[in-house]
């Protein structure tokens, strides 16, 4: 009988505290950064594809302490994106406008928030852009693309932010690239 009271209170317990466990919050770009893709996107234009490597394809929030094991990528528990950052920034590339006869590839490499001391954090986002002809393989051009932050707050929510900022001006930043363009 004693082992009996044991089992249910050690039951109650663990089953107590599976009910304190706190789902994640889910985050995007924002409300601010939305567009509505179905307006602004030139139906002529051929498709963007944005890909990343596997430990980028994730839904949680990556962070790296710089001054503290450099080497070890760390993850927000209590918040995530609601899709991996390829998706996110394929919704957000989607109203960059491109000539009939091009197509985009995105290789996202890196999307993280640094800490390069206690307290001090900053986002990095980088990624190549790759021009084809649409339908073609042939690539007409390549660039890489490095943007940092200012300093954002050292938690998840500064992350959100920052990371909502950079694909902003990523956009801009390949919108005015592409116009620099010549064409073939």
């Amino acid at each position: 009988m004693k082992k009996i009271g044991l089992i249910c209170a050690a039951s109650t317990l663990f089953l107590g505290c599976a009910e304190t466990v706190q789902a994640p919050a889910l985050h995007d770009f924002g409300v601010n950064n939305a567009r509505p893709v179905q307006s602004q996107k030139n139906p002529a234009s051929a498709e963007i594809k944005v890909s990343a490597p596997k430990w980028l394809s994730d839904n949680r929030i990556q962070y790296r302490l710089l001054y503290d094991q450099p080497t070890r990528v760390r993850f927000y528990n209590l918040d995530q994106w609601i899709a991996p950052p390829p998706e996110l920034l394929k919704l957000h590339f989607d109203a960059v406008r491109l000539d009939p006869h091009d197509s985009l590839v995105i290789q996202l490499l890196n999307f993280e928030q640094q800490f390069d001391a206690p307290g001090s954090a900053s986002v990095l986002l980088r990624f190549s852009a790759d021009v084809f002809a649409a339908g073609s393989k042939n690539k007409r051009e390549s660039r890489e693309f490095a943007l940092r932050s200012g300093r954002v707050s050292p938690d998840a929510q500064g992350a959100v932010r920052g990371f909502a900022e950079l694909a902003e001006q990523a956009s801009q930043q390949v919108q005015a690239w592409l116009r620099s363009l010549t064409k073939p």
